[in-house]
């Protein structure tokens, strides 16, 4: 298959600095599914991106070194807004699926809340989402964090068609009592979740996120957790882990693309039910409905990964939990 192709590309901010942004498409001969993957800074990032390239998906990376949590909300809408928009985007789609790794998973939670529950409904049967009131101390920092960010009220209230989280920080390493949790008990019951994280995370103990992750609305919501696994999801720098870790980000990737597919999939089946197709962008009217080739795709490299799981038994071991 050929390289999907890359475009650098500035993203104007009004009254800030422009926000560097790299769009993967997909290559010729790949038909666009009319969804994309917008990754904020992570870990095993590249090959994500070119794996959902060649599997039809968009897909969006941007840079943000500043480390202020309402700065980096604001410039995710923004960049949605820019580029991804299913009306006036640069690289309009019909939905997006929002990722990234550590920091980047609370902003990507907290955008898909946000637009949720400011945007205009656009699919029949949606409540909005009504947020807990008890906060927890880590929580209170971030309040507020969207003030600055552009509203996003004309963008679909279901246009975050899932998300993808890469060690989500529930916790500084020395402090555990402190749970960043209240961004995941916020995120809307129909945005799908897929969590991955590593069992030897120390900002992510497994005994904790476990109770957190039950009561979560997010629904369906999976959780893929490797034994060994840091919060880089590698393994550590002894020597001979660098292809090891290679490998799983090969894994990762390939799971994720999987979800993807799968949720896109029921996406495209509803819009195509309740007649959301007359509406699309002309890039991705006529896509409405997913044929039963790609459908069968998805379900193929869920089979892939896990024989990728079987072979790797003697490298890592990999537990899947889901809640519907």
């Amino acid at each position: 298959m050929l390289e999907p192709p890359e475009q650098q590309i500035q993203v104007p901010w009004p009254s800030k600095n422009a926000i560097p942004l790299t769009i993967t498409s997909p290559p010729e001969g790949v038909e666009p599914t009319g969804f994309a993957l917008l990754l904020g800074p992570g870990a095993g990032i590249l090959t994500i991106a070119r794996r959902a390239a060649q599997h039809g998906h968009v897909c969006a990376r941007y840079r943000a070194k500043i480390p202020n949590m309402g700065f980096r909300v604001s410039l995710c809408k923004r960049v949605i807004e820019y580029a991804l928009h299913p009306k006036t985007g640069s690289h309009a789609v019909q939905g997006v699926f929002l990722g990234g790794h550590s920091m980047g998973t609370r902003v990507a939670g907290t955008v898909a809340a946000d637009l949720y529950n400011a945007g205009p409904k656009s699919t029949g049967g949606a409540k909005k989402a009504t947020a807990k009131k008890t906060k927890s101390k880590a929580d209170s920092a971030t309040e507020g964090a969207s003030v600055e960010a552009a509203r996003g009220e004309d963008i679909p209230q279901d246009f975050v068609r899932g998300l993808v989280f890469c060690s989500y920080p529930l916790h500084t390493p020395d402090n555990t009592k402190a749970l960043r949790s209240e961004i995941l008990l916020n995120i809307p019951s129909p945005v799908p979740t897929l969590f991955i994280s590593g069992l030897s995370d120390t900002m992510c103990k497994p005994e904790l996120f476990n109770k957190v992750f039950k009561d979560m609305k997010s629904s369906p919501r999976e959780v893929l957790q490797i034994q060994g696994a840091d919060h880089g999801l590698g393994f550590g720098s002894a020597k001979g882990v660098a292809g090891k870790k290679e490998a799983l980000a090969e894994s990762i990737a390939d799971w994720i693309i999987a979800f993807m597919d799968e949720h896109a999939e029921g996406a495209k089946k509803r819009a195509d039910e309740e007649g959301e197709g007359q509406s699309l962008p002309s890039t991705t009217k006529g896509k409405a409905t997913k044929s039963k080739a790609s459908a069968k795709e998805g379900v193929a490299i869920k089979k892939k990964v896990e024989i990728k799981k079987a072979e790797a038994a003697g490298e890592w071991n990999v537990s899947v939990s889901t809640i519907v």
